[in-house]
């Protein structure tokens, strides 16, 4: 319900800018409206050089003429009608957007309403989790510190050129790495609405870091299509692109470089387009999530140590939807029916 509402206050907002430029038209308006009282006044006066900006007025002068006759008449009104015309024409316009532009705040401010109390909801079940595991003795320091979790993402892009022909050559390191700044200028271009707290690079991938973990469901569920996007914008160029995600958690006294280091090696097992997630986030989503929208599959253990006399094996899973793998569970079953 908090996604939906977000999205609906998201909504608003891009109405409420798109109705911010058709605001721009009233100005237009009460603009011709003065040149055209201005213009009237002086050619009551016959000024000689006005026939040089006849071309501003020929349109609207053409559909005056079907309902006022000019002909025997000493003076010509014209263009003080069409003044008049521009100038409630602006009147108009501003009175649209300034009534629209009201409800639309008044449906956000219900919307933001209506999210707050769901956030102070859920803060309330969090608290009684905290109240229960305090009970339990040593569990309410440990979920206090899933709690204060920081949600982690690093992206790596694999670019390939599209053969057109045989002839086609391979791409360059260097413009591998060029096509890799522009798909990463695009990418954080797109995650800007999503308010990180910090992103940077490390080792040349992208990474973004935000303060509420429980920000995951929204992000997963809008990083697909954006990152979709961007694949079908560059293959216009003959750039195919895949990519390798990683998400993971952490805490206010967690070291974020060997956390990145440790994602840095995952995004080199070199997963295709799977949202492949570490242990560590497996814990903090079990703990903070009740209706989970996504389900952890576990891929297996995996030596994550980049030393190679040490061992270092860590559970990593992939975080699929439970709708979709229900689907998949479903037709392999139908599968196995008909193949029985």
């Amino acid at each position: 319900m908090a996604k939906n509402l977000t999205k609906r206050i998201r909504d608003l907002e891009n109405t409420a800018l798109m109705l911010y430029y058709v605001g721009f038209l009233r100005f237009f308006f009460f603009f011709y409206a003065l040149m055209s009282f201005v213009f009237w006044f002086l050619n009551c006066f016959e000024v000689d050089w006005l026939y040089h900006f006849n071309s501003l007025f020929i349109i609207p002068y053409k559909f005056v003429k079907l309902f006022y006759n000019v002909e025997g008449v000493a003076v010509d009104f014209s263009l003080a009608i069409i003044g008049g015309i521009s100038l409630a024409l602006g009147f108009f316009v501003d009175f649209i957007v300034n009534n629209v532009n009201a409800r639309l705040e008044e449906k956000q401010e219900l919307l933001e309403r209506k999210l707050q109390q769901r956030k102070l909801e859920k803060k309330k079940i969090m608290a009684q989790k905290a109240a229960a595991a305090a009970k339990a003795g040593s569990e309410a320091t440990e979920y206090s510190s899933f709690e204060e979790s920081k949600l982690i993402f690093i992206v790596q892009p694999h670019i390939k050129k599209i053969k057109r022909k045989e002839s086609d050559l391979e791409l360059t390191f260097q413009e591998v790495e060029l096509w890799k700044q522009r798909i990463n200028k695009r990418l954080i271009e797109n995650l800007n609405y999503s308010n990180p707290i910090q992103k940077g690079y490390y080792r040349k991938n992208l990474f973004l870091i935000y303060k509420d973990f429980n920000y995951v469901d929204d992000f997963v569920y809008y990083i697909k299509p954006t990152t979709d996007s961007i694949t079908l914008e560059f293959k216009k160029y003959g750039i195919s692109i895949y990519y390798n995600y990683v998400l993971s958690s952490l805490s206010n006294s967690g070291n974020l470089e060997k956390e990145l280091d440790c994602m840095d090696t995952i995004l080199s097992l070199n997963f295709k387009n799977e949202y492949v997630v570490t242990n560590r986030f497996k814990i903090t989503y079990d703990y903070y999530k009740q209706n989970q929208r996504y389900e952890l599959k576990l891929k297996g253990e995996y030596n994550l140590s980049k030393n190679l006399s040490v061992t270092n094996r860590q559970a990593l899973y992939s975080l699929e939807e439970k709708e979709k793998i229900g689907d998949e569970n479903g037709n392999e079953n139908e599968n196995n029916k008909n193949g029985a």
